[in-house]
């Protein structure tokens, strides 16, 4: 499992960006990146996901097992969702920066749903990186929020992120 802080891009061509954090909803911690400076765009099936004065937006849920992340482009408009699948999501006592334990399943939300790395979910099994449970915790979270995505029933897709941008 690895512990990911919402603090970091986890992009090696972000030179420059802002951050803040939002504490101030009861069931989620809510980051913002604005890009200011990225040295070539992040750019998947054609699809320009981050260049400068994108925004990069993750809601970390503080009662589920996933958290997102939204690509939104310079006119505020969403682009494409990302779901890391998380055994645990929390708030680090010392830092206060929000983070969440990555169960290495991702869901892709853009005009479809998509899974992806159910290799490295079952790799991280078979090497003991994760116990049984976390595995089905792991794609039993991945039903569920696929089921909500369908069902428009999903809130935190729902969040006006105008009032953060």
């Amino acid at each position: 499992m690895r512990k990911k802080y919402i603090s970091k891009t986890y992009l090696k061509d972000v030179d420059k960006y802002t951050l803040k954090i939002y504490f101030d909803r009861e069931d989620c911690y809510i980051g913002v990146k604005k890009i200011i400076q990225i040295e070539n765009p992040f750019i998947i099936n054609d699809t320009i996901l981050i260049k400068n004065d994108y925004y990069l937006v993750e809601v970390v849920p503080k009662n589920e097992h996933y958290c997102i992340r939204m690509f939104i482009n310079e006119q505020k408009e969403i682009i494409s969702y990302y779901f890391d699948i998380t055994k645990e999501n929390g708030l680090d006592q010392y830092t206060q920066i929000p983070y969440y334990d990555d169960l290495y399943l991702d869901v892709v939300y853009n005009n479809h749903i998509e899974v992806l790395d159910k290799d490295e979910l079952n790799e991280a099994l078979d090497k003991n990186m994760i116990t049984k449970e976390d595995y089905e915790l792991a794609n039993n979270t991945k039903n569920e929020l696929i089921k909500s995505i369908e069902n428009n029933t999903n809130k935190y897709l729902k969040i006006n992120i105008n009032n953060y941008l």
